[in-house]
């Protein structure tokens, strides 16, 4: 029993720091989305700065990275609820 209570916390402290890391990864892309539009301006020609592209491509990957951090706090959720349950129902 004592095994599955230190899973489940485990578990849930993992789950609790991916969710922490993709709050942080969310605001970062947020930044990021903000400086793309303000490094937008056009010159001349109409094609837009090289900074608009890197920052764009900057908050892609921070939101992709946030999406599965997301998804990861939620499997070990699931886990920790599980490990809970099963501790709970067999003990």
């Amino acid at each position: 029993m004592l095994f599955f209570i230190i899973a489940a916390v485990l578990c849930a402290g993992a789950g609790a720091l991916a969710l922490f890391a993709a709050s942080i990864a969310e605001s970062k892309a947020a930044d990021a989305l903000l400086a793309s539009r303000a490094a937008s301006h056009f010159i001349g020609d109409g094609n837009p700065t090289s900074g608009f592209f890197v920052l764009r491509a900057r908050h892609d990957r921070l939101h992709r990275l946030s999406t599965r951090l997301l998804a990861v706090s939620a499997v070990a959720s699931l886990a920790a609820t599980g490990f809970a349950i099963y501790a709970v129902a067999v003990y």
